[in-house]
């Protein structure tokens, strides 16, 4: 039997797909693991899986008094499905997305 070789998709995909809706207009749930890290209070390190997530927020061009840059910090923010605790993510350290190997 041959080595099978690992699934990947692209960063800019996965973002794609994040904020992909369903018929019902429900945003589509994806499992995904990623490394934590918050720069502000140099803390991370952390491998977190989530089997089932959704997609909350991200970049937006709406004034806002407190504006996250996701766009330009390649930040996401993103919610477990069966929580309502929000968990922001960076996309450069994500490491699985829907089973598939991210790269760059």
């Amino acid at each position: 039997m041959g080595m099978r070789e690992n699934v990947t998709i692209s960063i800019k995909d996965m973002l794609n797909t994040m904020m992909m809706r369903g018929r019902d207009r429900d945003l589509i749930p994806f499992s995904i693991s990623f490394v934590t890290c918050d720069q502000k209070k140099h803390q991370g390190g952390k491998l977190i899986h989530f089997d089932s997530a959704v997609f909350v927020g991200g970049p937006s061009r709406k004034d806002k008094a407190r504006n996250p840059n996701h766009y330009e910090n390649h930040t996401r923010n993103i919610r477990h499905l069966n929580s309502d605790r929000l968990v922001k993510i960076h996309s450069h350290l994500v490491l699985k997305f829907n089973g598939m190997e991210v790269v760059q």
